[in-house]
């Protein structure tokens, strides 16, 4: 990804998708038609008779509770010339790769190896630091963009964007200086309920972090995500983690890192790959070593690639999956986000900066 693409566009939810899918629809059906997880595994569970009954169930709720942001996902699909129900169902990959687990009995059906994100967030006197890498499939390398969006009267807001996916499935921000990024984790548990995607994308309508925070632990969840949540004007950043049932707020004060599996919400059985486990223990010895107090040092965390196997930077190289698709590293102080398309210490002039609003 040598350059990411930044596209502005205002009007209904209808019309910001519709437009969004038309700019964007050849890297849409790029990655759909190279994205294994949804061509050998989403797809055939949706046309057997239980994917068919959750899909309903899902739609009917969303609908219900997210229509603004289910008309999203039907413009996208209008302008992109992609099948709806292809769009809805990659909206909700980690539910329907929870609920195709517990329909086989088999934790191999999760997405884990695909799964990805380390975050080290760091508050002192002295900075205001949420770093961050996005993880994810190899397919989606060089087809992510940034969307600019004014939606009908809510507050303008920014958002790096997966080809086909709502906005907020990866980081992003409002002009009321709330920004957030995320991290996927597995509970065993999965249910038909409210998509972590969609509670993802109401963080771009948050007004304060305590209207952020009751966005994403809203009742009725379906399964699990990790929502790191700051504000510029309240110079604050909390790490929620939430399951289908529970939630756990972590204020962050000093140097946190979070990867792949809950840290605090405690009794919630989890799957946990062996990426997480590494790319996580690597963050805290460095930390230890030398806690992280200034930009430089945070994106050090980011890039490290110390441990070949499951390195904090990922490469898709085996037996690690993933890939690192871009860094991320907001500062609330300096109001700015800047974003690395490739490893942020060896190729920093592939960066994008962003002034955050207030």
């Amino acid at each position: 990804m040598n350059h990411i693409e930044q596209f502005e566009v205002s009007g209904s939810h209808h019309q910001v998708g519709l437009a969004i899918g038309r700019r964007f629809g050849a890297q849409i059906h790029r990655l759909f038609d190279n994205y294994d997880f949804l061509q050998e595994r989403l797809l055939p569970f949706h046309r057997g008779p239980a994917g068919r009954g959750f899909y309903h169930s899902f739609l009917q709720l969303h609908r219900a509770r997210f229509a603004g942001y289910v008309a999203e996902l039907e413009g996208l699909a209008q302008g992109a010339e992609r099948p709806f129900e292809e769009i809805f169902l990659v909206n909700l990959r980690g539910e329907c790769a929870g609920l195709m687990a517990s329909e086989r009995q088999n934790k191999d059906a999760r997405e884990n190896g695909g799964q990805g994100c380390t975050d080290c967030l760091v508050l002192t006197p002295d900075a205001a630091l949420v770093g961050h890498n996005e993880d994810g499939t190899p397919a989606a390398l060089g087809n992510m963009f940034i969307v600019r969006a004014q939606v009908g009267d809510a507050a303008p807001f920014t958002a790096l964007c997966y080809p086909g996916f709502l906005p907020g499935n990866a980081f992003g921000f409002n002009a009321a200086g709330v920004l957030h990024t995320i991290d996927a984790v597995s509970p065993r548990q999965v249910r038909v309920g409210l998509g972590r995607h969609f509670l993802a994308r109401s963080l771009l309508d948050a007004g304060a972090l305590v209207d952020a925070i009751k966005r994403v632990t809203a009742p009725g969840r379906a399964a699990g995500f990790t929502y790191n949540v700051g504000s510029v004007a309240e110079r604050r950043v909390v790490s929620v983690e939430m399951s289908p049932d529970w939630h756990h707020v972590h204020e962050v004060r000093g140097c946190h890192l979070h990867t792949n599996h809950y840290l605090n919400l405690v009794g919630v059985e989890q799957e946990i790959g062996p990426s997480s486990r590494a790319r996580l223990a690597r963050a805290q010895a460095l930390c230890q070593e030398a806690p992280p107090g200034d930009a430089t040092q945070v994106l050090a965390v980011l890039g490290d690639q110390a441990d070949r196997d499951y390195p904090i930077y990922r490469n898709a190289t085996l037996p690690d999956r993933g890939a690192t698709l871009c860094s991320a590293l907001f500062d609330l102080d300096a109001r700015q986000l800047r974003i690395y398309a490739g490893h942020p210490l060896r190729e920093p002039g592939r960066c994008v900066t962003l002034d955050i609003g207030d």
